[in-house]
């Protein structure tokens, strides 16, 4: 079922759409994936050696190493949900925790602190909130899907779930335990101090991506619309489940392992295709696994700062990724507006 589904859907080949998509000059495509992979190597091992002159070689194998990988896995998968998002909606201001999965996993997580549950049952709690917000959102889809303009009901629902689960979250935090109130607001502002025990988040960042390149071709071609791509072959409707369903999955995973760690899913996705608009066009097999180790290499950098700057407090992650996000998100809406006339 689940290889049917991820199987990837080629347009059809008209004579007159042969040339649709132009592939780029391998040579330079190879050499921005292989400058990309070093950096990322070289900031995971800046994320393992950082601060670690007195660290015994247990607290490394069962500390820090699983928070570096940790953190580059949930940064690639919050960035590759964010680049899902903005093919389906055909909205570069999409980012994952518009489908509500961010707050539906936090109402979970703190029914569980209010329970005295304990980390498994938070974890699952967090998992079983954002996959019930994935549900909605994809009987949503099946229900109101289309073609063009149709995604913004999904668009708007997200937003209202997001803004009824976040009144459910302050009425929470106001019968919370003193004791809970502090890990609470770490975990809602983005946390990775618990966080890859079980290497869940590095794992499941890879299993997305292979099954995200599947979908690399048509997505290129939803980029230019779903007219257009309905006109080569592509199958709208089913295209869209299988984006959404994987950008749910990546946010579920991320939030579930990480709390919410916010403007990943945009900030990065921008840079990539930016980047590519320069070098290699549009190119969604190269696009992927870009953001996903340029999301990878953003949060080990945040995550590093978050550890050290401090020390030995330690500050939410998500503390810095939105002192970087939120600027870059004030500019893009200038541009916007520029470009529209409004300024």
């Amino acid at each position: 079922m689940l290889i049917f589904l991820f199987y990837p859907m080629r347009p059809t080949d008209h004579s007159h759409h042969s040339n649709f998509i132009k592939p780029p000059p391998y040579a330079r495509t190879g050499v921005v994936l292989f400058v990309s992979i070093l950096i990322a190597i070289s900031v995971i091992v800046l994320g393992l050696t950082a601060g670690a002159l007195d660290l015994s070689e247990a607290v490394f194998w069962q500390l820090r190493l699983p928070r570096v990988l940790a953190s580059f896995g949930v940064g690639g998968l919050l960035a590759l949900a964010g680049l899902m998002l903005q093919v389906l909606l055909r909205n570069p201001l999409a980012e994952p925790y518009m489908l509500g999965a961010a707050s539906g996993a936090s109402f979970c997580v703190l029914l569980g602190m209010l329970m005295g549950g304990s980390w498994w049952l938070q974890q699952s709690l967090a998992l079983f909130g954002a996959l019930v917000a994935l549900g909605l959102m994809l009987w949503v889809l099946r229900r109101y899907s289309r073609l063009e303009g149709d995604v913004t009901v999904l668009l708007l629902l997200g937003i209202v779930l997001s803004a009824l689960l976040n009144a459910l979250v302050s009425g929470v935090l106001l019968v919370l335990p003193d004791r809970n109130v502090r890990s609470a607001l770490f975990w809602m502002m983005g946390d990775l101090a618990g966080a890859g025990s079980h290497y869940v988040a590095w794992c499941s960042v890879w299993l997305i991506l292979a099954l995200a390149l599947g979908l690399a071709r048509p997505m290129a071609v939803l980029m230019r619309g779903a007219v257009m791509a309905h006109s080569v072959g592509v199958d709208v409707t089913r295209l869209r489940w299988q984006l959404l369903l994987l950008a749910g999955l990546a946010t579920a995973v991320a939030v579930m392992e990480a709390g919410a760690i916010g403007f990943v899913g945009l900030l990065v996705p921008h840079m990539v295709k930016s980047l590519g608009g320069r070098f290699f066009g549009a190119n969604m097999r190269l696009i992927l696994p870009l953001c996903v180790l340029w999301g990878g290499i953003l949060l080990v950098l945040a995550d590093v700062v978050a550890r050290l700057l401090f020390a030995p407090t330690q500050l939410p992650v998500g503390l810095f990724t939105v002192l970087l996000g939120a600027p870059f998100l004030a500019w893009q809406l200038i541009i916007r507006a520029r470009e529209s006339g409004a300024v």
